[in-house]
């Protein structure tokens, strides 16, 4: 500092008063100041530069720095929360390991804040059987906690942590405060024996954010990631020993850096149901609907469904709320997705308010199938050609089967359905044929008309009749006049379309559909064919019961309109100009009988004797 008051004291003796004027004014003015004093002295150029460069390091220290102890106690002291801690006590862990377990959850509760006002803990060990040591609340004097903690006995048994994380949710919760973010922390050296995933959705559906912590090489980390639904959640350490204080301090930064909340939206992912969750700056008083589905209560969730008003999200079922499911091929799977809107006033929207849109894909498991074999003297060659599938999509086209694509149309309009699949190992190949089937059209709230069948026969000629196939057999498509729900603008549409290999007559008999019935208003210029191919025909229902080589595909949301916007015309500009002339006359006279009148009451006047 000394060095630095001397360079300032050099410099303001070689300013003039006017640029030392400049020294208690804004840093902008300043560097005015200093810009004229170099052009008038340029041998206190090197000093100058130095003095700027100190002065803007210390105008704007640099925001940052290292995580330490005293860091972490400035986040926890002014911040409450309700931890729940499950220690591993199954056989494989033995006496002095569980204590090692002990001593880690005192580190812990040192770092929480543990007071009446503060942070409450509670504590499960669990084997076979889960129990629970002590529950929140019950222990609100950091001394009391460590007793309580010393006096845990070791248990023993086999690993159930599913049933541990079920004994959360049903008495380690009890006490917890309305509005105190909730944290169970679940700590294990294995595998566990029983199922996870349930009890720990059910735990984050209760809005509890759950944290592991896998101790030594043979924990199983898939486990670890189902119990937190997110791997930033997840700690692994190779021994018991690495479970000390700074794991905890760790572990304590993780969680309070986002005030025991989520820090970002995060996808909920369940068996039968999809979400998300968020946390929020300030109380939450809005709504958290699916988009479209605000008046559906299924869909819809206030702050009267959130104990902790920061601590925000919604979960629906797959069977609601016009969940959106497709399958694909590649990766083989099913693909489900919902738009989420977060309404931050109770009754109106505004510029604050967010739309996520949520994705899950539930990957289709490899099946291992075990049967008898009779084993002969010759030994046979078995041959495996892999393919790899066709790119399908299905659209609207504007005008012809390959114009533009349709997101608004008008009431009548023609318009072509077009499906079609895409060789990926290029166009000279010719493997595979399609059957599109299955098709309905949704005007997004759920309600649903089918238009095509499940052998892929239209069953209305005014909504859709049977597509017409090209001779690639990967090329489908139908005209048809635009239509829509009452008072519903938005239509989309979602068909089915199973894949046929063509080598040795693979598709025949499966593609185009056969023997459809002629509905009422069709041109009859759709070709139906009657070949008997009862064999293929049943093993079309087979795959399509299996959905073997089957893909879901649909269209972008089309908005109909009833009419074309009419402009008002113009008035033609021959009568605004007649107009413009006419006004102009009417003007030109008043003007001239004023100046006439005018002249007139002069000569008057003058001609009067004095």
């Amino acid at each position: 500092m000394k060095k630095i008051s001397m360079i300032n004291s050099k410099i303001l003796r070689g300013l003039t008063p006017n640029d030392r004027m400049f020294c208690g004014k804004s840093s902008k003015t300043r560097e005015r100041a200093f810009q004229k004093f170099l052009i008038r002295s340029n041998h206190f150029f090197q000093i100058l530069t130095v003095f700027s460069l100190i002065h803007l390091d210390l105008a704007n220290p640099i925001d940052n720095g290292l995580v330490d102890s005293e860091l972490i106690h400035e986040c926890i002291t002014h911040k409450a929360v309700e931890v729940i801690l499950l220690l591993d006590a199954s056989g494989s862990i033995g006496d002095d390991t569980f204590k090692k377990q002990l001593s880690f959850a005192m580190h812990l509760a040192s770092r929480l804040n543990i007071s009446e006002e503060g942070s409450h803990m509670a504590l499960i060990q669990y084997a076979e059987t889960p129990k629970l040591e002590f529950s929140l609340g019950q222990f609100n004097h950091p001394t009391q906690l460590e007793w309580a903690i010393q006096r845990i006995e070791y248990q023993s048994g086999a690993t159930n942590t599913g049933q541990a994380l079920r004994l959360t949710l049903e008495k380690g919760l009890q006490g917890a405060r309305t509005g105190i973010p909730k944290v169970a922390i679940v700590i294990t050296d294995g595998q566990s024996q029983d199922d996870v995933s349930e009890p720990s959705q059910l735990l984050r559906d209760a809005d509890v954010m759950v944290y592991a912590i896998g101790v030594t090489n043979l924990v199983n980390v898939h486990q670890l990631h189902q119990m937190t639904g997110n791997p930033v959640r997840v700690f692994t350490v190779e021994s018991f020993e690495q479970l000390d204080r700074a794991l905890a301090d760790s572990l304590t930064w993780s969680m309070c850096k986002t005030e025991f909340r989520p820090g970002t939206p995060e996808i909920i992912c369940g068996p039968d149901r999809i979400g998300v969750k968020a946390s929020t700056k300030q109380p939450f008083e809005g709504n958290v609907y699916v988009m479209d589905h605000y008046h559906d209560e299924e869909c819809r969730a206030g702050p009267e469904k959130f104990p902790d008003s920061r601590s925000i999200g919604l979960t629906v079922p797959f069977s609601a709320c016009n969940v959106h499911r497709y399958r694909s091929l590649n990766p083989k799977g099913i693909f489900v997705e919902v738009s989420i809107v977060f309404m931050f006033h109770s009754l109106f929207m505004t510029k604050t308010d967010q739309t996520v849109k949520v994705q899950c894909f539930y990957m289709e498991a490899d099946k291992h199938v075990t049967v008898p074999l009779s084993v002969s003297m010759i030994t046979t060659v078995f041959r495996e050609q892999i393919y790899q599938m066709p790119q399908c999509a299905y659209t609207l086209r504007k005008g012809a089967p390959d114009g533009p694509i349709v997101r608004f149309a008008t009431l009548g309009e023609s318009v072509y359905h077009r499906w079609e699949c895409i060789e990926v190992e290029g166009a000279d190949k010719d493997t595979f044929g399609m059957l599109v089937h299955s098709c309905y059209v949704d005007n997004g709230y759920g309600d649903r008309v089918d238009i095509l069948d499940t052998n892929g026969c239209g069953l209305d000629a005014v909504l859709l009749s049977t597509p017409d196939y090209d001779t690639s057999l990967r090329l489908a498509t139908k005209p048809y006049h635009v239509f829509k729900y009452a008072d519903r603008p938005v239509l989309q549409f979602q068909c089915q379309i199973t894949l046929c290999l063509k080598y040795d007559g693979g598709c025949e008999g499966i593609t185009p559909p056969q023997n459809c019935k002629k509905l009422p208003g069709e041109d009859g210029n759709h070709h139906h064919h009657h070949h008997d191919h009862s064999e293929r025909r049943r093993k079309l229902v087979r795959r399509l019961a299996d959905g073997v080589g089957t893909i879901d595909v649909f269209t972008d949301s089309v908005t109909v309109l009833e009419q074309e916007p009419v402009c008002q015309q113009k008035m033609p500009y021959p009568l605004i100009n007649s107009n413009i002339w006419i006004m102009v006359f009417i003007t030109i006279t008043n003007i001239f009988v004023f100046i006439i009148t005018v002249w007139f009451t002069f000569r008057k006047r003058r001609c009067k004797p004095s």
